[in-house]
């Protein structure tokens, strides 16, 4: 802390004082009642300082302060760039348990059956819960917030909202002896129904995990409208319909670019620096090969060159290492290009790993009959959470807690159909 002379008086006077850290102005008007080392925090930034009274040889009856410690006041230019922040790295990690999520679940089971699907809805946010509470980014760990009761309300309003409509159109179009026009008519309206559920379902079911995420006591949140994502949705899907799928990465890129850099802890905010044209030639290479493997199969289906039921066997095993290739290289693409503040995100995924992975899932869920789903659980939070990291300078001091308040709705929306929206990053 520095200080400047207001006033002065017989008894006493009235002295400046400027935050070093954050340049805040107080007034210090009885400065007879300080006493030697005397402590103070900053209401602005929180900076702890503490002073030592002594009498200056031009006027004893005035008052300075001055550091604790006799050592000089460093100059301007160091105190700056003691206070930058400094280079460094912080890993995530995972350290939940199978056992205890299965145990978890068998109650959740339970009590979904005697409630006749009610408390599914518990049971999801205590899963929830576990899972945040055992995901740790540096020395901390996350927090989740949110009740059974939102979420059962927020599925509600979704079945208002969107189920009920889209389920009237269907039952008439089902049981009802319809016009054809009125028929195709209903068709549509059900279809268009479904296609602007989906991205109003992403915007606001992420609005709503935001505000109910925190992190060392600071919240997230999301702040993107729902009708800008709703052009961006219809605007990219056009172009990849027009161009034979090829705007693909690019609408991706956009779509990745508008949740990150609308999502914030406190009141820092995320960003983005990827562009389409960095998938575009994975993209490129999985599409091709799909093309290809397709006609292949197809010809050989249609000449009876192989057995029908063995050419459609091998094509799950000819193009799913492919595209979980592609999934490898764009998670790692969109991480490596997400920032916060100075930092940026950096993730170790290889497609390789990552083949390793699903294929052990598979073969846990397929020898344990599904009991095994716990267990596949834990195993991709630790491998996805465990090849992140935040690499660069970061002052988390500077974030400050700043409250939004969301809907329940979007939750409900991402529970309506069970999209999966859960490992939407």
């Amino acid at each position: 802390m520095t200080t400047t002379p207001l006033s002065h008086e017989t008894s006493h006077c009235t002295l400046g004082i400027t935050c070093q850290r954050c340049l805040a102005e107080y007034r210090i008007r009885d400065t007879h009642r300080l006493t030697n080392a005397s402590r103070s925090t900053c209401r602005t930034c929180g900076a702890r300082f503490a002073v030592v009274t002594a009498a200056l040889p031009i006027d004893p009856g005035r008052s300075a302060l001055h550091p604790l410690n006799d050592a000089p006041t460093p100059p301007a230019p160091e105190q700056s760039d003691r206070d930058q922040p400094q280079l460094s790295t912080i890993h995530s990690a995972f350290r939940g348990s199978g056992g205890t999520l299965l145990g978890m679940q068998i109650v959740n089971v339970c009590l979904t059956l005697i409630t006749l699907g009610v408390y599914h809805f518990w049971g999801k946010a205590k899963i929830r819960r576990y899972l945040f509470s055992h995901t740790a980014f540096g020395s901390d760990r996350f927090a989740y917030h949110g009740t059974g009761k939102e979420l059962y309300q927020g599925f509600i309003k979704a079945m208002l909202v969107f189920g009920l409509p889209y389920v009237s159109l269907g039952a008439a179009h089902s049981f009802l002896d319809l016009p054809r026009w009125v028929d195709l008519l209903s068709q549509t309206l059900a279809g268009l129904i479904l296609f602007l559920y989906v991205p109003i379902a992403i915007v606001n079911a992420r609005r709503y995990r935001c505000t109910r995420t925190s992190w060392r006591g600071i919240r997230f949140s999301f702040r993107g409208r729902t009708k800008d994502f709703l052009k961006l949705y219809v605007r990219g899907w056009g172009l990849t319909v027009l161009t034979l799928g090829t705007y693909y990465p690019y609408f991706q890129t956009q779509r990745q670019a508008f949740l990150h850099t609308q999502t914030f802890f406190g009141n820092q905010r995320f960003g983005f620096t990827g562009h389409g044209s960095g998938i575009m030639l994975p993209f490129a290479v999985t599409l091709v090969s799909t093309y290809v493997v397709l006609g292949l199969c197809g010809l050989a289906l249609a000449f009876q060159l192989t057995n029908a039921g063995l050419t459609l066997l091998l094509i799950p095993f000819l193009l799913g290492p492919l595209w979980i290739w592609l999934l490898g290289q764009k998670q790692k693409y969109f991480w490596d290009h997400t920032t916060f503040g100075e930092a940026r995100f950096s993730s170790s995924i290889t497609w390789q790993k990552l083949f390793t992975l699903y294929l052990g899932n598979i073969g846990l869920l397929l020898v344990t009959m599904g009991w095994a789903w716990p267990w596949v659980t834990v195993r991709n939070a630790r491998f996805f959470i465990g090849t992140l990291s935040l690499q660069g300078p970061v002052d988390l001091d500077r974030v400050l807690q700043d409250s939004t308040v969301s809907s329940v709705t979007g939750e409900g929306l991402s529970n309506l159909l069970d999209t999966g929206f859960d490992m939407d990053t």
